[in-house]
């Protein structure tokens, strides 16, 4: 067991989040700092034919048909082998032995799992709990009054910017000492993380990932600091959003849970919490009744705005947190991440509806074509032949160059972009008379707006700007609250059957 110390040892990793001032809080987060030692994975410099080959040789066995018997594989795989070896000067000529570069290449291979780096992980003081990130530095920050209670932190030194961030009171729980296999999961879930975070930014502006084979704590005794994290209003039922600290993923997805207990103890930052979302601090109230009663405060805007949306959950949800949003635009809260963030949630709210109606109309897939590749013209044929009066020349171009193949998965397992959910919900009319599609005008559901703001929301995942040479769109306050609001209007349309 360790006890949190209070330490003047200030930790930042991450960069402030883009916001107005007034919407974001710094705060030090309570941690435990273990040292870790563990075995780094290095790129292989041969293959494992390539070291089994040399081994052998360097056992003595160097005839090809012996080798091949050996291992299994086929003479002719085994000359090939020889011949990469004797190419890399790993071998001689005649391949019977290792020279100096192959004798030194073998051994670095043979050592590699012996070679220990050394880390640090972190350890949630609150909770006990270890974070699911690793770092080799611990990077400090120099508070400029080192001996006061609350430590400021100069940022500019030209402009004389000072942060000065929130210090919670030290937690007075004690910490029990992780264990290897706890270790190791919280590097397994860093690691998806990471995989998650180059998948959405292409490896771009996230920190080099530390590749490691097995992990183990070098002291006993961890080691109390203070982690500078970021926190911005959210715009769902968690009231606020926590950053990664590191800027691997955007939101420190293990601490939304902490926070209430964190706000426990901490009365003042409770109330800077409460007026970063404009809301009034508990009188009375205990910190899990407050958030609560705010949470429900956002579904009773939904409530009676949209009653009809409440026999649908996930629908009411989505359209809860857009409703968030319209309120933080129209208050002057406009960055260009929150106009993205406003684009990629009317989306949202629109694949929610898409896939509510897929599994609301199931479409006959056996009446369906079948095919190996795309038809651009059979697809544009079978969304003519389906006579819907909103799916437009205009409309069908697009969505035909969809995989059909792809759609009719989509109708088992209603995952996948807006326009693929589209195609995917026209081919469930088939039987249906009801079905909405088939009672909703172009001039009512103006399709052509949703794939605009498909096209939109393709623009901000992805990275594009004008450097690409691709035709870019300058998302304004004004673009982004009329996708908001068409987004909102497009889903009313469906209330009559999302209400039976």
């Amino acid at each position: 067991m360790a006890a949190f110390v209070d330490s003047s040892t200030y930790l930042k990793y991450g960069r402030r989040p883009p916001c107005k001032h007034d919407k974001v809080l710094a705060v030090l987060w309570p941690v435990m700092v273990h040292r870790v030692l563990y075995p780094e994975v290095k790129q292989p410099t041969m293959n494992l034919f390539q070291k089994a080959v040399l081994r052998l040789i360097r056992a003595k066995t160097h005839d090809a048909e012996d080798i091949a018997q050996l291992t299994g594989l086929h003479t002719n795989l085994i000359k090939l082998i020889q011949a990469q070896l004797v190419s890399r000067g790993w071998i001689n000529d005649q391949a019977t032995e290792l020279t100096d570069n192959g004798i030194k290449a073998i051994t670095e291979e043979d050592n590699q799992s012996e070679q220990l780096a050394s880390g640090y992980l972190f350890q949630d003081a609150v909770t006990g709990k270890l974070w699911p990130r690793i770092d080799n530095k611990l990077k400090v920050m120099e508070a400029s009054n080192p001996q006061s209670k609350y430590p400021e932190f100069v940022q500019d030194r030209k402009t004389g910017y000072t942060l000065k961030p929130f210090k919670p009171a030290p937690p007075k729980s004690d910490c029990s000492q992780p264990d290897t296999k706890g270790a190791l999961n919280a590097w397994q879930d860093y690691r998806a993380d990471y995989r998650a975070a180059k998948q959405l930014h292409s490896g771009s502006g996230i920190p080099k990932q530390i590749k490691l084979s097995g992990i183990r704590f070098q002291t006993e005794q961890p080691e109390s600091a203070w982690i500078l994290v970021w926190v911005t209003p959210s715009h769902d039922s968690n009231l606020w959003s926590i950053k990664d600290p590191f800027d691997i993923r955007d939101e420190a997805w293990w601490l939304k849970d902490t926070l209430p207990q964190l706000l426990e103890n901490n009365n003042h930052l409770l109330k800077q919490l409460a007026k970063l979302i404009g809301q009034a601090e508990p009188d009375t109230q205990t910190v899990a009744e407050w958030l609560q009663s705010l949470k429900e405060q956002s579904q009773l805007h939904v409530l009676v705005n949209y009653p009809w949306a409440q026999k649908e959950p996930d629908i009411a949800a989505a359209i809860a947190v857009l409703l968030t949003r319209k309120e933080t635009l129209e208050q002057g809260q406009d960055h260009k991440n929150d106009l993205e963030a406003a684009v990629t949630e009317s989306q949202k709210l629109l694949e929610v509806l898409m896939q509510w109606l897929i599994k609301t109309f199931p479409a006959n897939t056996g009446s369906l074509p079948k095919q190996s590749k795309n038809n651009h013209e059979l697809n544009k044929k079978l969304l003519t032949a389906l006579a819907l009066p909103a799916f437009t020349d205009q409309v069908i171009e697009p969505l035909s160059r969809q995989s059909l193949k792809v759609a009719i998965s989509t109708l088992r397992t209603p995952s996948s972009s807006l326009k693929g959910l589209v195609f995917a919900a026209a081919l469930g009319s088939l039987g249906h008379d009801n079905h909405p599609f088939k009672q909703l005008t172009n001039q009512r559901l103006q399709l052509r707006k949703l794939l605009d703001l498909a096209d939109l929301r393709n623009q901000t995942s992805h990275g594009n700007s004008r450097y690409t040479g691709k035709q870019y769109t300058e998302i304004t306050l004004e673009i982004a609250q009329q996708h908001i609001d068409y987004a909102l209007q497009f889903t009313e349309h469906f209330k009559e059957w999302i209400n039976g």
